[in-house]
């Protein structure tokens, strides 16, 4: 080997060196369903989520066994297997929880928001299992049914996927029900648009129709401000459009 190559050789045995603890050094990753890719992108956590990812069945348990040990995991779980039976999911959920608690993670489950379908329904009663489920198990669990994504406009068209504003209001949110460093959780009360809302020349759009809240943390009183956006874009392609 020539001294140059010796060189090159050198440099990039240092350079893989330094790259591979860069590679494991994140301390909070985002596991699930497509919901969870959209909070991957605005959160800029390692993603390990994926589209079609539901509570029952092995994909989810699967994300956490690829997933490095000791994490903080936001787990967005539980909108696809609303649009299907939520009957006997108790088994599913055990499972999820006992792959974490192997791997030493910290779960911070983020349930399913409402939706506009009429399986809106079961997503309500999902949530309300999860809600009394997961706390018990020392998972720190966030609802997502609560009046700003019930009557903000936070969808897509679909009524199902959200709008980039959507995916920043659920990392807001979830970030502050983990105390991680910010201010005190959202509550069903800050999420109603504030008074001078009303003088915007450009109002939010209604929906479609009203939704049920469901296990929504208690009242603070405080003022919910819709989140700014300026360069960040959510781009999905049809696929995912149709699957969640």
């Amino acid at each position: 080997m020539t001294g140059r190559h010796a060189l090159v050789g050198i440099a990039c045995v240092l350079g893989c060196a330094v790259a591979v603890p860069a590679a494991h050094a994140a301390t909070a990753i985002v596991l699930g369903d497509s919901l969870g890719v959209g909070l991957a992108e605005v959160s800029h956590l390692p993603n390990f989520a994926h589209i079609s990812v539901h509570i029952r069945g092995p994909k989810a348990v699967e994300q956490i066994r690829r997933a490095p040990a000791g994490v903080t995991a936001y787990v967005v779980l539980g909108t696809n297997d609303a649009n299907g039976s939520i009957a006997h999911l108790d088994k599913s959920i055990d499972d999820i929880l006992d792959a974490a608690e192997k791997k030493h993670m910290r779960l911070v489950w983020i349930g399913p928001p409402c939706v506009k379908p009429s399986w809106d329904t079961r997503s309500r009663e999902l949530d309300g299992m999860l809600a009394a489920k997961l706390p018990a198990r020392g998972v720190i669990y966030v609802p997502m049914r609560d009046r700003a994504f019930c009557t903000a406009g936070l969808h897509e068209p679909d009524g199902v996927h959200l709008k980039t504003k959507g995916y920043l209001y659920m990392w807001d949110k979830a970030r502050r029900m983990a105390d991680l460093g910010g201010p005190a959780p959202l509550t069903t009360a800050s999420v109603a648009p504030p008074a001078q809302e009303a003088t915007r020349a450009v109002p939010a759009p209604a929906p479609a129709a009203p939704f049920q809240t469901a296990a929504a943390p208690h009242s603070d009183g405080a003022g919910w401000q819709e989140p700014k956006i300026y360069v960040l874009r959510v781009k999905r392609d049809a696929a995912a459009a149709r699957n969640n």
